[in-house]
């Protein structure tokens, strides 16, 4: 089978590294028209083409998902959340616990990696719910289909368990067999906390991942209260034993409800201490502030003061189809069409691409981060229609590239 080819597309032009830039065109909507050659699966070639005779198709590289829970997906049906609230999510979640196998996690998986691949993503981090009375062959299995799929999509897992739980000798074992696995280790931060008690445990996990050169992804202050903020705690924490581990914070709702100085000044302390961010809106705003009445206060990471101060900030899918959010289908259109709007991001913004590609290919460690050049992998969603409004809409087509060579389920 044949591993080379071109195609003639728009491309956003901060997705794009072209030798002679100055002959690039850009429209309106900071769409380049060009024509890109791979062979043995990479690019071989780039070049700006007359926009006159450009096609109405737009070329991206295969997308990176920040945060998800394959573990979990598509349980809905089984365990709903009609409350759709943070607790009664919560509640749905330790039942599904009760009756959790390795054959349901292992479908649910299956079923996500499957549509992440036909949607358009090349990479995907998930957390895994992880607790004592788990059956610890579903690990077994998961590091299976990691190995199966590896050609077509890399997956990081993150061990989200209770923050005791990395105090243990069970998360002694489990840390070094992430180790093995290039696996990274997480848990969860939510108001009300006593601080003196997170401290000490925050203390645990972050030796830990010393220990074993780990890293860290916390759910964290995912809540509207600002009494309680457990970024001030973990900041603490970090300072008192000067630990260097590389730290994800995913959520940080609440920190958008502090007063502007307090925020700001929290913004620079995570830049300083080179900690990532992954905002997750779609969950966010789902969940949090319910009442029944229309609510103008819906919290959620605030992206652009933290990218103001120089923090990497990913923008992620987190839960489809369960207790968590209900809707969704691991589609990185169907994220980003949401996201614009609900943070009224533009999508021809530099930054904005940035927390969609660029941010998430760093977290993940991944050796290409998503910008289009000669010698990058021929990784591409190819998709109809020649402006953003075409690219959010509810029947869009598309087709996948993936090292070279066209993808067929």
């Amino acid at each position: 089978m044949k591993n080379f080819g071109k195609i003639q597309a728009l491309i956003p032009r901060t997705l794009c590294h072209i030798e002679n830039p100055i002959e690039l065109d850009v429209n309106y909507e900071g769409f380049s028209p060009v024509e890109i050659s791979w062979q043995n699966g990479l690019v071989s070639d780039i070049k700006s083409i007359n926009s006159e005779t450009s096609p109405s198709q737009i070329i991206f590289p295969r997308f990176v998902e920040s945060h998800s829970h394959i573990d979990k997906s598509f349980s809905w049906k089984n365990f709903p959340n009609k409350a759709s609230n943070y607790y009664g999510a919560l509640k749905s979640n330790l039942e599904e616990h009760k009756t959790r196998s390795v054959d349901n996690v292992k479908l649910r998986a299956e079923e996500s990696i499957k549509l992440a691949i036909k949607n358009g993503y090349r990479a995907v981090r998930t957390h895994i719910d992880t607790y004592d009375s788990q059956d610890e062959r579903i690990w077994a299995e998961l590091f299976n289909l990691q190995k199966k799929y590896s050609t077509l999509l890399k997956i990081q897992f993150v061990a989200l368990a209770p923050l005791e739980f990395w105090g243990t000798d069970k998360g002694e074992i489990l840390a070094k067999k992430f180790r093995l696995n290039n696996g990274v280790i997480g848990s969860v931060v939510v108001p009300p906390f006593n601080a003196n008690k997170l401290l000490q445990s925050l203390t645990k996990i972050l030796a830990l991942a010393s220990r074993y050169n780990l890293e860290i992804d916390l759910h964290i202050d995912e809540s509207i209260s600002t009494k309680d903020v457990g970024l001030r705690v973990l900041l603490k924490t970090i300072n008192k034993f000067d630990y260097k581990v590389p730290i994800t914070c995913s959520h940080l709702s609440n920190i958008l409800l502090l007063r502007e100085r307090e925020l700001d000044k929290l913004c620079i302390s995570l830049a300083e201490k080179n900690i990532k961010v992954v905002a997750l809106p779609l969950t966010n705003f789902w969940l949090l502030n319910r009442s029944d009445k229309t609510n103008k206060m819906r919290p959620v990471a605030p992206i652009k003061q933290l990218q103001k101060s120089f923090v990497d900030v990913s923008i992620g899918s987190d839960n489809v189809q369960d207790p968590w959010y209900p809707f969704g289908e691991f589609d990185p259109f169907y994220l980003m069409s949401y996201s614009m709007h609900l943070l009224q991001l533009n999508p021809w913004d530099r930054l904005t691409l940035s927390a969609i590609i660029s941010a998430p290919s760093r977290l993940l460690n991944l050796e290409w981060d998503g910008t289009i050049s000669v010698g990058c992998p021929a990784d591409f969603v190819v998709a109809k229609g020649d402006s953003w409004a075409d690219l959010f809409s509810n029947n869009l087509q598309r087709s996948v590239l993936i090292n070279g060579k066209w993808y067929v389920e």
